[in-house]
C-alpha cells in the first residue's frame, strides 16, 4: 500500500510542478506586456489611433469603389442585353418571310393539291360514265 501512496504523492507533485511552470510562463508574458506598455505606451496609443484612422479610410475607399463597380456592372449588363436583343432581332428577320411570301407559298401549295386531286378524280368520273353508259 505504501507504493500506491508514494506514487500518488509523486503524481500530485508532478502535477503541481507542471501547473507552476505554466503559471510562471503566464506571469512572464504578463510582466513583459506591462513593461512594454510602460516603455512604449505613447507609441502603442499612437499606433492604435493610427490603425483606427487607417481602417476608417479603407472602409470609405471600399464604399467608393463598390459604388463605381456597381455602376459599371449595371452599364455592362444593359449593353449586353441591348446587343443580345439586337442580334436576336436580326436572326428573326433573316429567318422569317413576309406575310405576302407566306400567302403566295400557301396558295401555290393549295393549287398543287387541287391539281393533284383533280387528276385523281378525273379517271374515277370516266369509269363512272362508262358504267352508266353500259347500263
Amino acid at each position: 500500500m505504501a507504493d500506491k501512496k508514494d506514487l500518488k504523492e509523486v503524481a500530485e507533485k508532478a502535477s503541481e510542478t507542471a501547473k507552476n511552470i505554466w503559471l510562471a510562463g503566464l506571469g512572464a508574458y504578463g510582466k513583459a506586456l506591462d513593461e512594454a506598455q510602460e516603455k512604449y505606451g505613447e507609441v502603442s496609443e499612437k499606433m492604435n489611433k493610427e490603425s483606427s484612422r487607417l481602417f476608417e479610410e479603407l472602409v470609405a475607399k471600399g464604399k467608393k469603389l463598390e459604388g463605381e463597380t456597381s455602376d459599371k456592372i449595371t452599364e455592362a449588363k444593359e449593353k449586353s442585353t441591348a446587343s443580345l436583343e439586337e442580334r436576336l432581332s436580326q436572326v428573326k428577320e433573316s429567318l422569317s418571310f413576309s406575310k405576302e411570301d407566306k400567302l403566295d407559298e400557301i396558295s401555290k401549295k393549295l393549287d398543287q393539291l387541287i391539281d393533284a386531286l383533280g387528276e385523281k378524280k378525273a379517271p374515277a368520273k370516266k369509269a363512272a360514265k362508262k358504267a352508266s353508259a353500259k347500263a
